[in-house]
């Protein structure tokens, strides 16, 4: 008689995991294929809220070699151009799970029984929270080449991306080959204090140097010369320019960083 009630408690329990893995979502071609299509149609229209809804909180964000973690949805939106950069937007888009008897593409599906995953770790897939979610994303360098693996350089002539402040810092990820940088323009006011920092790099591989549109002039001696870290006071209203430049000529081809910017 005393084992009956253990007996009826094993049992409820045992139901219980029963029920929790049949309400678990199956990983396979159909219903990869619906959030696949979901994600990517939210991500084309650049609808920031829908894709956000498809992410598992919190995300660890690996980007330029750095870490970001973004711990709720408010976090992704006020960081959304750094964690959806247009290089994972391109794979996104390409993304698609292989037909057998086709080789597969740069940005295939690889399915496995708990997880799916766009391109080389770019993006990883896994039932939680009732259906699927995105788990984690390692931002691709550089996005792939239509019908092939090939990379793509942006060169070394593109134009300045203009950084528009809200609340908080912005965070820019990049990849530069040797003689190439990156450009940004932000607006600022008199005696704004301005920190800008490089990250993700060695001793002066990568350096940001600061000039003032309306002048043609550095900021200060060390924003001619390019640094890692940069702090201080805007010498008058105006817009100004970031040259995130590659000094290294050796090493990798190309060298990731991640350049924050904060302003207040």
């Amino acid at each position: 008689m005393r084992l009956e009630p253990r007996s009826q408690h094993v049992g409820v329990v045992a139901a219980i995991a029963v029920t929790m893995f049949v309400q678990k979502p199956a990983l396979d071609d159909r219903s990869v294929s619906l959030f696949l299509h979901e994600l990517q149609r939210g991500v084309a229209r650049d609808d920031r809220p829908a894709v956000s809804a498809l992410i598992q909180y919190p995300l660890t964000v690996s980007a330029g070699g750095v870490r970001i973690p973004i711990r709720d949805a408010a976090a992704l939106l006020q960081n959304y151009d750094v964690v959806f950069p247009p290089a994972l937007k391109t794979l996104i888009a390409q993304a698609s799970i292989p037909v057998r008897g086709r080789s597969a593409s740069a940005a295939a599906v690889t399915l496995a029984p708990d997880v799916a995953i766009i391109g080389v770790d770019a993006v990883r897939i896994e039932p939680a929270g009732g259906g699927l979610r995105i788990t984690r994303i390692t931002v691709p360098l550089v996005a792939p080449a239509a019908g092939s693996e090939a990379s793509v350089s942006r060169g070394a002539g593109h134009a300045p991306q203009r950084l528009i402040f809200g609340v908080g810092q912005i965070q820019r990820a990049g990849a530069l080959v040797r003689g190439e940088r990156d450009a940004y323009l932000l607006s600022a006011k008199k005696n704004q204090l301005l920190e800008v920092r490089v990250n993700g790099v060695s001793g002066r591989d990568v350096v940001a140097r600061i000039t003032s549109i309306k002048s043609r002039a550095p900021i200060d001696s060390r924003a001619h010369d390019g640094v890692r870290t940069w702090i201080g006071r805007i010498p008058e209203d105006g817009d100004y320019r970031i040259d995130v430049v590659r000094l290294a000529t050796g090493g990798a081809p190309r060298l990731p960083y991640l350049m924050v910017v904060s302003m207040r």
